[in-house]
């Protein structure tokens, strides 16, 4: 046992899937608990805001972030975040101790927390390819943190929320914070590694460097037709998800406890498993368009199902269907712009990339914070619909394809 940890000890990636098992465990327990505490809060608009502020830290503090990332060390980056974080959880502990915070307080320190998971995500996507030498096994290291950020994000964490919240507002706030700083601890041991570019940072410079990104999406074709439709997919998933969790908490809807809301977190996270052991055959065999596509016909079914119906085992059932072809898009993403963006860029071109995608996230929870008075089933049955066109678009208009495995192109 000792010496197997050791021999992970020395693996760069070894330890980088160590950080992102502890952050996702974290992330998990936080995706549940702070809608929970909104809605017992303010109802279904209290949810909403909380969508909103753990998405907009995106449109907000990306390119800054991104700039970080290809001026220092991103090791560093990661401890600095750590460290921001831990202290926002003892934050939010400390006032669920002394009573129910205010609604507002929650939306501020849900943004809070949500810039420091933007900094760390950068961060460890731009650094797997300076760990990685050989780009042929991207697919393979970006999988398999997927798999670990999906056990623990998706089902340990969420799990742990429900059940903390079972117990008392003050234990689950009070859990978090001790999850953000076991993350910290683990992110002190990752090696340093060094700034790709040798030039000071100027914090004047910072925005206009950032937009760096930005010239590298739009003058690459890939890139661009990746971020248009992630824009397009973001805006529509985030209506249906801040839609679906409202009408899953709600007596009016499926009436689910923190537990209960759990269970259906953990149903997408057993999707994700499943996806993430057939990516990699799927990228091997089809061109990007056809993964692409294939991944949203499986989303198109994903939201339709709650609009047919409220039974428990179909929707379980569509949320499997909806963590394996959501792991399906994101691996494919990543792994496609990692290999066609060079390393010094990576930084500031995730982050560029990210500001786009994730900017839909915010419009799609404020777009459903507006649309909240209308049938649950109308909101599921259009994201359906929208999402559906989109796949036929891609068949229909997107002609490139490239394999996203190096040694089948």
């Amino acid at each position: 046992m000792v010496m197997s940890f050791s021999a992970e000890r020395e693996s760069p990636i070894g330890l980088l899937r160590r950080i992102s098992t502890a952050s996702s465990l974290e992330d998990g327990a936080f995706t549940l608990v702070l809608p929970v505490l909104a809605q017992q809060s303010t109802g279904d608009l209290g949810v909403a805001a909380v969508f909103v502020a753990v998405t907009a830290p995106w449109a907000l503090v990306s390119l800054p972030v991104g700039y970080l990332a290809d001026h220092m060390s991103r090791t560093r980056l990661l401890r600095i975040t750590a460290f921001a974080r831990t202290g926002l959880a003892a934050v939010l502990a400390v006032l669920c101790a002394f009573g129910n915070p205010m609604p507002e307080l929650i939306a501020v320190l849900a943004f809070g927390l949500s810039s420091c998971g933007v900094a760390s995500e950068i961060a460890r996507q731009a650094l797997v390819p300076q760990l990685v030498a050989d780009s042929s096994r991207l697919v393979s290291a970006n999988t398999e943190i997927a798999k670990v950020s999906q056990l623990y994000g998706g089902f340990v964490g969420p799990l742990v929320g429900g059940w903390l919240l079972l117990w008392s507002q003050s234990l689950a706030t009070a859990s978090l914070a001790v999850f953000a700083a076991i993350t910290l601890l683990v992110t002190l041991g990752l090696p340093g590694t060094p700034a790709l570019r040798d030039e000071p940072m100027r914090m004047r410079t910072m925005m206009t460097a950032g937009l760096g990104g930005f010239h590298q999406i739009y003058h690459h074709r890939m890139l661009l037709t990746l971020a248009s439709l992630s824009f397009t997919v973001s805006t529509v998933w985030y209506v249906w998800e801040t839609s679906f969790t409202a009408f899953a908490l709600s007596d009016s809807g499926l009436g689910a406890s923190s537990l209960t809301y759990s269970f259906l977190l953990l149903a997408g996270a057993a999707g994700a498993l499943v996806g993430s052991q057939v990516v990699q055959p799927i990228t091997r065999r089809f061109p990007l368009r056809t993964t692409l596509a294939m991944s949203l016909a499986g989303w198109a079914v994903w939201f339709l199902v709650p609009a047919l119906t409220s039974h428990w085992l179909p929707i379980v059932c569509c949320l499997v269907l909806g963590g394996g072809v959501g792991l399906m898009w994101n691996t494919i993403s990543i792994t496609a712009r990692q290999l066609v963006t060079s390393g010094h860029l990576l930084g500031r071109t995730t982050a560029a990339y990210r500001m786009v995608t994730r900017t839909g996230r915010a419009l799609g929870a404020a777009l459903a914070g507006l649309l909240m008075s209308h049938t649950s089933w109308h909101i599921f049955g259009s994201c359906a619909i929208v999402i559906g066109v989109v796949a036929v678009g891609i068949i229909t208009f997107y002609r490139d394809r490239l394999m996203l495995e190096p040694e089948a192109r």
